[in-house]
Protein backbone atom coordinates (compact mmCIF):
# COMPACT_ATOMS: atom_id res chain seq x y z
CA UNK A 1 0.00 0.00 0.00
CA UNK A 2 1.47 3.35 -1.13
CA UNK A 3 1.25 6.14 1.38
CA UNK A 4 1.72 9.65 0.03
CA UNK A 5 4.15 11.73 2.00
CA UNK A 6 3.00 15.22 2.96
CA UNK A 7 4.65 18.06 1.05
CA UNK A 8 7.19 19.95 3.09
CA UNK A 9 6.42 23.45 1.86
CA UNK A 10 9.24 25.10 3.78
CA UNK A 11 11.79 22.85 2.04
CA UNK A 12 10.20 23.63 -1.32
CA UNK A 13 10.29 27.40 -0.59
CA UNK A 14 13.97 27.21 0.37
CA UNK A 15 14.82 25.57 -2.94
CA UNK A 16 12.35 27.55 -5.07
CA UNK A 17 11.82 30.94 -3.34
CA UNK A 18 9.14 32.08 -5.79
CA UNK A 19 6.75 29.27 -4.80
CA UNK A 20 3.67 30.66 -3.15
CA UNK A 21 4.29 34.28 -4.15
CA UNK A 22 1.52 34.34 -6.75
CA UNK A 23 -1.92 32.81 -6.89
CA UNK A 24 -1.94 30.44 -9.83
CA UNK A 25 -5.27 28.77 -10.37
CA UNK A 26 -6.00 26.59 -13.38
CA UNK A 27 -8.30 29.28 -14.76
CA UNK A 28 -5.44 31.80 -14.72
CA UNK A 29 -3.20 29.51 -16.75
CA UNK A 30 -5.80 28.81 -19.41
CA UNK A 31 -6.80 32.45 -19.82
CA UNK A 32 -3.16 33.58 -19.98
CA UNK A 33 -2.44 30.85 -22.54
CA UNK A 34 -5.29 32.14 -24.72
CA UNK A 35 -3.95 35.71 -24.38
CA UNK A 36 -0.45 34.60 -25.42
CA UNK A 37 -1.79 32.67 -28.41
CA UNK A 38 -3.92 35.65 -29.51
CA UNK A 39 -0.91 37.98 -29.20
CA UNK A 40 1.17 35.60 -31.27
CA UNK A 41 -1.50 35.44 -33.95
CA UNK A 42 -1.73 39.25 -34.09
CA UNK A 43 2.05 39.58 -34.23
CA UNK A 44 2.25 37.06 -37.09
CA UNK A 45 -0.42 38.97 -39.00
CA UNK A 46 1.50 42.22 -38.54
CA UNK A 47 4.75 40.62 -39.72
CA UNK A 48 3.00 39.08 -42.72
CA UNK A 49 1.45 42.45 -43.63
CA UNK A 50 4.84 44.20 -43.38
CA UNK A 51 6.46 41.49 -45.53
CA UNK A 52 3.68 41.84 -48.13
CA UNK A 53 4.23 45.61 -48.27
CA UNK A 54 7.98 45.16 -48.64
CA UNK A 55 7.58 42.61 -51.46
CA UNK A 56 5.08 44.79 -53.33
CA UNK A 57 7.31 47.88 -53.20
Amino acid sequence: MDVEQPIEYETVRQRFPWVGLVYTGEHDFSSRYREIMAEGRRNREIVEAIDAIRHSA
